[in-house]
């Protein structure tokens, strides 16, 4: 019996070393195989697709960046900005029209779906010589230049990832402006005065009471709901810094000058500021600029701005003589 459990012991025991020595003579593994080491990439590696031509990155890449976008122009110092493609499209899109046609026959630079209502297709078709076709100074587009910026507008004007464009929430915008003094009792109309020239500063009365009304809308906000409605005063047209400000108020009963779009065509004030002209450098200049906010944007609307065209900057202004 004795011996039968030594020979167990023994067998037991050389189990147990031949097992250490296998443990000891064993290999470290290493890392398991990158599956993706045996993967051949094609030669010459696979080119992009170039972009669609009637999609807002063809009409960047094609026409705007580079008929449009040269310096001095609509390089970021003018709207609509052609800088890039985000750019373009921001500004381009439900975005206000500054420099229209005599009868404001346009509200929006491009209106998704509607090329007759958009201003990009008339300004680069137009034989307006006052206007001036677009780009200035060089060759029309050529018609399948212009039928790409249809073909974009016919079919919503989508964005950057092929996403129709909705209408937004925009800055309120100027529409009119009318200016009265206080003569003898009476109300006179002193913004028509601008000696024969639709954007000249317009003539008043040095140390006079003077009333000025301004005409703007909005697309979402009621205009009566705007807020921070101002106006800033400086004797020149883009330096604002120092400024005089008048906070204006709002009417709920209309300033009405008829005809003032022409024949037929009246215009409705509802927010006012009076002052006295007499605060202001007589035989000089002063500017204006119309502040307000539709509670929906950070940033106050301006007008004019600096990007604006000096014709608005004029048109915004008035001389008090003495």
């Amino acid at each position: 019996m004795k011996q039968f459990r030594l020979a167990l012991f023994v067998c037991q025991m050389t189990g147990v070393l031949a097992l250490a020595t296998l443990g000891c003579e064993r290999e470290p593994v290493g890392p398991p195989d990158n599956p993706f080491d045996d993967i051949v990439f094609p030669e010459p590696p696979v080119t992009a697709a170039p972009p669609d031509s009637a999609s807002i990155v063809g009409l960047h890449q094609y026409i705007f960046a580079q008929s449009c976008a040269v310096p001095g122009c609509h390089d970021g110092n003018f709207e609509p900005d052609f800088r890039t493609i985000q750019s373009s499209f921001n500004t381009l899109v439900y975005q206000p029209v500054i420099k229209n046609t005599q009868d404001e026959a346009f509200t929006w630079r491009v209106v998704p779906g509607d090329v007759d209502a958009s201003w990009l297709y008339y300004r680069v078709t137009t034989v307006d010589q006052v206007l001036g076709r677009m780009p200035l100074y060089d060759q029309a587009l050529t018609e399948g230049q212009l039928k790409a910026i249809r073909t974009w507008i016919e079919q919503g004007a989508p964005d950057l990832l092929g996403n129709p464009s909705n209408f937004p929430n925009t800055q309120p915008r100027i529409t009119s402006l009318a200016a009265f003094i206080d003569f003898n009792g009476f109300p006179f109309r002193v913004d028509t005065i601008r000696n024969g020239q639709t954007y000249n500063p317009f003539g008043t009365l040095h140390n006079r009471n003077m009333t000025i009304w301004i005409g703007v809308e909005d697309d979402s906000t009621a205009i009566g709901d705007l807020e921070q409605v101002r106006l800033r005063f400086a004797d020149h047209w883009d330096d604002f810094d120092p400024f005089t400000e008048v906070a204006m108020t709002y009417s709920p009963s209309p300033q009405v000058v008829p005809d003032y779009f022409g024949p037929g065509q009246p215009a409705s004030f509802y927010w006012k500021a009076t002052l006295n002209t007499g605060q202001f450098p007589p035989n000089k200049i002063t500017f204006m600029r119309f502040l307000a906010n539709d509670g929906a944007h950070d940033e106050d609307y301006q007008f004019p701005d600096r990007p604006h065209p000096i014709e608005y900057k004029l048109f915004m202004a008035f001389y008090p003589a003495l």
